[in-house]
């Protein structure tokens, strides 16, 4: 219940246990945010600001939504379009000092 209009606390989590529901203790993390581990998942659910965040405490980090998931491939496209982009130009660069080089190299006309 993000906004605590009908149950306390805001984020509950139950387990089934022997054909019962019980309620899984949660607790206050160090920002204020309310904790509850899921052992099924092997994740924290954390309540922060209002918005429901996955922690997976094996690596430490936040599992991402779907907007910030999109936002990361996002990324991780434009990187390689970037590095691709510089290969190229690089690859045309060669081109040009291969021509000038060859330039150079050609027997020009004697002058008389």
């Amino acid at each position: 219940d993000p906004k605590g209009d009908m149950h306390r606390p805001r984020l509950q989590l139950y387990r089934l246990d022997g054909g019962l529901y019980k309620p899984v203790t949660g607790r206050s993390g160090p920002d204020g945010s309310l904790e509850v581990t899921s052992e099924t998942l092997g994740l924290e659910l954390r309540l922060e600001n209002d918005r429901l965040r996955l922690w997976d405490p094996a690596v430490q980090e936040y599992l991402l939504d779907q907007r910030e998931e999109r936002a990361a491939r996002l990324k991780e496209r434009a990187g390689r379009l970037k590095e691709r982009a510089g290969r190229l130009a690089a690859e045309q660069r060669v081109r040009d000092l291969e021509s000038q080089l060859a330039d150079l190299k050609e027997p020009r006309p004697e002058k008389h």
